[in-house]
């Protein structure tokens, strides 16, 4: 292993304490590559990737088959994304000889609540310890020591009683540069307010040479919250000569898409990938949240893998048989098959809707499901697996019959929930799994009697016999599982398995061929599962090729974290138990949960969008596919918002996505009859063409990890990169008669490159938006290079191609729609005025609601902040103020006037897109400066930081509350001054800014 980075830098330091700890060997590569860290180069299995510091210590520090620590890695988290933005300009402040005082104010608050936390006493040495370590051992040097030991004694303590640990000392002293601490300070560069939006501006800076291979920015620049991202624009010399190889490159060399084959089978010695959601229970409709967690999320993955050129076979169907069935058929006054065919046939036409791309679509109500159900059993049962035993369970003597669990209710009867309506399988209430036999006062749920108790034989699957092959077998399978799978699976291990019950008192469901058991069916979570299998054979009579071939199928499963038990545990305890081949899962990909808006979906009280009902919003399917995936929850619950809907599809979609593809084409059509035109690239042009080819190396291994929000946010950096590309050499005015050859020529250039960025745009984005791809292909004239993930950004136009007439591919969303959608979907939602007053919980939220209002002021106020940063805030902020109301017992939706700021903030649609616009060429508001006033970085770099602090005085002042009027409108002028000045710079129009800044003022 090798950690490349500069020697003296804190992620160097990280690397190198946790190998240190590791007793492991790393060698140092002093390479101005990462300028703003360092990296862990790991090469396992034939296989080689890069590890940022944090990301590295943790792979460095984990034992073979341990699952991280949620609590370290939100620890790790926060040092990256809250304590680095500004602790690093901090730093650089005290190496600069100029301490500025409003970082050291927000850098003691994020210290004290470092002390408060455990991480700093804990006696055992954690990820978060070395990073925590590294990060803030700059602050022991003689300039900063003083800060600590008058105001964070317990930090110092901590850092001085590490630093004479053995490992710790060694590495400090070699870490140390010879200049000193100080002159390392004095180094660090700091990154740019948005890395995308100072794309260009560092390409046209950079000094890309073998001695000095990186561009970094000058000490002035502030780093805003974001800036934990790296800046990716910066390219070395050899991505400079490969972005020219590879655009040189012929469109005939590039290999053509693989045909796809029916039925899709594996090839030996091919990447073949096998991809499952959770079933969808036959008994209702798909909500946002089910969409998201299970079908959207797998084929995202499907199409990614898909354009790769693995060979793919992705099956799903309706879980059909259970307790779920028998009772929605009673409420509909249905026999289970009616309600299976019906809400089979309602989930299928929401998944066609939403583009989901099934090979098979199929249910479980099949001969095949029954079949291989039953040779599971009969081979589990002749393994020795299967036990008998005597189980009470409740009985309705009204009913007459075993009440199966979910045809129970009660109180919960987990310490601290007390849900009155859980079910006797799960309580919604708290997400835990239930005995039915322990809720409090047991209900009927068909007729609400109180059930008595009776005895019933079943039989049981004995998972304890399974347990060493299971674990063993996860020790190999779970590391490339999601950390909330991983941490969910060794919940149900850690205190050893039991017994678990296979079958059930229930009429629908798949038989138990079993003398004595004929008037039993098997419980839904043991046949379940193995719908997959039954599925793909109904789907191919070849079907062991994916279900019985381990060794050359990666196996992906895709779900909620609540499916997790079952898929981690249960299904592969009875596939190992069958000592058969099974292929079993290799990548379990587990999402947490989606909100609705301030609550939960619930498909019993009707409450958020459900598949059907997007289907009639008006709203495009590929729109609500870029949305959920956008708030996919990865790593924590996220909340769906008709606002931030809104917000991003009129900010990202319209302005950027679709504002740069309909501006690009829109040249070629007009200024070039709707020909790609000859391209002389210069060494600027190639250095955007590394840049893009950069972050589709990124997009690729963030699709490849299932990084899906990561992996659209490259695609949107790519379309803000053609922008602003468009934007800085303006090929519209090259172009236009009575110019130089000379001019003419780089206006072609400019819009060469500009198509084929939007070429690249029609095969990346496609896994989001399918559809919006289609229509991009189709104007570009459908070349088969355009569906076949490229390696690198290539020439994929060739000059002289012919493309169509462009067309606006994403239409605005306008207020008054989503206000009535709001509305229509709220549901059963609990009215706040109901609720007792919490003058404790009002108090809380009062201070909330005054910390991020400040975070929004300081976003607008300082200038740099792009709009979708605004917009994002602003809405945390309504959601803020609608818990204020909600807890003063105000209705929360009576907020007008805050609502009409959000559109302002998100774009309000005013983009390139928007239809009837005669010129289709000029440059949109979203993306040209309101002038042809130059831009000179360096100083709007330097303005930016003076905006920032005068800002914090003027507040500051304000804030004294005995300030007179006059003191007050003085520094107030002052920050006006400097906000026209470093518009100026920006190269925009400072009479637009005043007249912003006049109205604030009224």
């Amino acid at each position: 292993m090798v950690v490349v980075g500069r020697n003296g830098h804190t992620d160097v330091l990280k690397i190198l304490l946790a190998a240190s700890l590791t007793h492991k060997n790393i060698d140092l590569v002093e390479r101005n590559v990462f300028p703003f860290g360092a990296v862990l180069e790991v090469t396992e299995q034939n296989t080689s990737f890069r590890l940022p510091a944090n990301s590295a210590v943790l792979h460095l520090l984990q034992s073979p088959g341990q699952i991280h620590d949620p609590e370290v890695e939100k620890w790790l988290e926060w040092e990256a994304t809250e304590l680095q933005p500004v602790l690093v300009p901090y730093l650089v402040s005290l190496a600069g000889g100029r301490k500025d005082k409003t970082l050291e104010e927000t850098l003691c608050f994020l210290l004290t609540k470092l002390s408060s936390s455990g991480i700093l006493t804990s006696k055992d040495v954690t990820a978060a310890t070395v990073v925590m370590f590294s990060a803030l051992h700059p602050l022991t040097c003689e300039v900063a020591g003083s800060f600590l030991k008058t105001q964070h004694s317990q930090i110092l303590h901590f850092l001085s009683t590490l630093g004479e640990v053995m490992h710790f000392k060694n590495i400090v002293t070699s870490w140390k540069n010879e200049s000193g601490l100080l002159k390392t300070l004095e180094n660090i560069p700091s990154q740019p307010w948005n890395p995308i939006h100072n794309t260009m501006a560092l390409l046209k800076v950079s000094d890309i040479s073998p001695s000095h291979a990186t561009t970094s920015l000058t000490p002035q620049t502030v780093i805003s919250p974001e800036q934990n991202k790296p800046v990716r624009a910066a390219v070395t010399e050899a991505q400079l000569k490969a972005a020219q190889v590879s655009w040189e490159q012929p469109v005939s060399s590039i290999a053509f898409p693989k045909v796809v084959a029916h039925p899709s089978l594996p090839v030996k010695g091919e990447t073949n990938i096998l991809i499952t959601s959770a079933l969808p229970y036959v008994n209702n409709v798909p909500h946002l949240g089910n969409i998201i967690g299970c079908v959207l999320s797998a084929d995202c993955f499907a199409r990614f893998a898909r354009l790769r050129g693995d060979n793919v076979l992705y099956v799903c169907g309706t879980d059909e048989y259970g307790t779920a069935t028998e009772t929605k058929a009673i409420a509909e006054g249905l026999t289970p098959q009616q309600i299976c065919d019906k809400y089979h046939n309602i989930h299928s036409n929401v998944y066609k809707w939403f583009n989901i791309s099934f090979n098979d679509f199929g249910r479980t109500t099949t001969e095949q499901q029954t079949k291989i159900t039953q040779e599971i059993f009969h081979d589990l049962e002749n393994n020795g697996l299967i036990t008998e035993d005597a189980v009470e369970q409740q009985y309705c003597e009204k009913c007459k019959r075993f009440l199966a669990d979910r045809f129970v209710e009660g109180g919960c009867p987990h310490p601290g929930c007390g849900y009155p309506d859980a079910r006797g399988d799960q309580c919604d209430g708290c997400s835990k799994l239930v005995n039915a036999m322990e809720l409090v006062e047991p209900r009927c749920k068909l007729c609400s009697s109180t059930p008595i108790i009776r005895s019933s034989t079943h039989l049981f699957l004995n998972l304890p016999l399974i347990e060493p092959k299971l674990k063993a077998w996860l020790a190999t399978s779970s590391p490339q599982w999601t950390s909330n799978a991983q941490v969910i699976c060794e919940s149900w291990l850690r205190d050893g398995l039991k017994s678990r019950c296979i079958t059930r008192d229930l009429k629908w469901g798949t038989p138990v061929p079993k003398e004595g058991f004929e008037d039993k069916v098997f419980y839904v979570w043991f046949d379940a599962p193995i719908g997959y299998i039954s599925i793909t054979a109904c789907y191919t009579d070849q079907w062991k090729q994916w279900w019985h071939n381990p060794e050359q199928i990666q196996y992906y499963e895709f779900m909620a974290k609540d499916n997790v038990p079952f898929h981690s545990v249960v299904f592969p305890a009875c596939q190992l138990g069958t000592d058969k081949p099974w292929t079993k899962v290799t990548h379990l990909v587990a999402t947490e949960y989606l909100n609705y808006e301030d609550g939960k979906f619930s498909k019993s009280r009707g409450v958020g969008v459900f598949g059907d009902q997007a289907m009639e919003t008006g709203i495009p399917s590929d729109v609500w596919r870029f949305y959920l995936l956008y708030v996919r929850p990865e790593a924590q619950d996220t909340s769906f918002s008709w606002v931030d809907l809104q917000t991003k599809n009129n900010s990202e979609l319209l302005n950027n996505l679709g504002n740069f593809i309909h501006r690009a084409l829109s040249f070629v059509f007009k200024f070039f009859n709707g020909t790609i035109p000859e391209d002389k690239l210069n060494r600027s042009d190639y250095q955007v063409v590394a840049a893009v080819s950069q972050e589709l190396s990124h997009y690729t291994t963030a699709l490849a990890n299932n990084h899906q929000r990561d992996g659209l946010r490259t695609v949107l950096a790519i379309t803000r990169l053609g922008n602003q590309y468009i934007q800085e050499n303006e090929p519209y005015k090259l172009v236009k008669p009575g110019r130089s050859v000379e001019e003419r020529e780089r206006g072609a250039t400019v819009t060469a490159v500009a198509a084929n960025i939007v070429a690249l745009v029609s095969i990346i984005l496609e896994p989001y938006m399918p559809d919006t791809t289609v229509q991009i292909k189709d104007l570009l004239g459908d070349l088969p290079c355009l569906h076949q993930l490229p390696r690198s950004f290539n020439r994929l136009l060739p000059p002289g191609h012919v493309i169509k007439e462009p067309h606006p591919l994403i239409k605005p969303i306008e207020d008054d729609l989503i206000q009535r959608l709001s509305s229509q979907f709220g549901g059963e939602q609990p009215n706040p005025q109901k609720k007792p007053v919490d003058p404790v919980e009002i108090t809380q939220l009062q201070s909330k609601v005054e910390e991020q209002a400040n975070n929004v002021r300081k976003l607008k106020e300082g200038g740099t902040a792009g709009k979708e940063k605004i917009a994002d805030e602003v809405t945390v902020l309504l959601k803020l103020k609608a818990e204020l109301a909600a807890a003063q017992g105000v209705d929360p939706s009576v907020g007008g006037k805050d609502k009409k700021k959000v559109k302002k903030g998100g774009g309000g649609g005013k983009g390139k897109e928007n239809a009837g616009k005669k010129d289709t060429t000029s440059a949109s508001p979203a993306a040209t400066p309101a002038s042809s006033l130059p831009v000179n970085e360096e100083e709007a770099n330097r303005l930016q930081v003076q905006v920032t602090q005068q800002g914090d005085k003027v507040r500051a002042v304000k804030a004294r509350g005995n300030a007179s009027k006059e003191e007050v409108n003085a520094e107030v002028s002052i920050l006006l001054d400097l906000k026209k000045q470093l518009a100026v710079a920006q190269g925009l129009d400072p009479n637009t800014l005043t007249g912003k800044e006049k109205k604030k003022k009224k």
